[in-house]
């Protein structure tokens, strides 16, 4: 028996080998077989970790609107950016709350948010002296965020659930 690292249930891995990485059933969390490492993030502190992680975010997407709406005065663009941000957190909580694989977490963050600062590059009045940067930061956060919606398919589909 194992306690799992997402939901904190109890997984009864009779039957199999030590070192066999499978899913929780529950959370979609990847878990190991065999001996539990010393060090070993509980469900709770997983879920607390990613709460804080999330709320920083909010604050600093939050901040960077209202910059822009200070600085530019354009309402529109400012709702706009504001409500991405909003979806861009909404997308890692709705995961966080159902599922807790690590790898689905960064895809449903990175997604979205590379998105943001793709459109946060593309809006107008940002007139940065490295405002490139920001755009090529959009773009591989969201490769990042695909790479690892790529990689959670692979897990889900080849590592069994137990």
């Amino acid at each position: 028996m194992i306690k799992c690292g997402g939901c904190g249930r109890e997984i009864d891995t009779a039957g199999t080998e030590d070192g066999v990485r499978f899913l929780c059933a529950r959370c979609h969390h990847m878990c190991i077989t065999g001996p539990e490492p010393r060090h070993r993030l509980g469900s709770s502190a997983f879920v607390a970790i990613a709460c804080t992680c999330l709320a920083v975010l909010a604050l600093v997407g939050t901040a960077l609107c209202i910059c822009y709406l200070l600085g530019t005065g354009d309402m529109a663009w400012f709702i706009f950016l504001g409500i991405l941000m909003l979806f861009s957190l909404a997308c890692p909580a709705a995961v966080l709350l159902s599922r807790r694989n690590l790898t689905l977490l960064t895809a449903a963050l990175y997604l979205p948010l590379g998105i943001w600062a793709y459109l946060w590059y593309m809006a107008p009045g940002v007139n940065w002296e490295y405002s490139g940067i920001t755009a090529y930061g959009g773009i591989a956060f969201f490769l990042i965020g695909l790479l690892a919606l790529l990689l959670f398919a692979r897990d889900l589909r080849s590592l069994p659930r137990l």
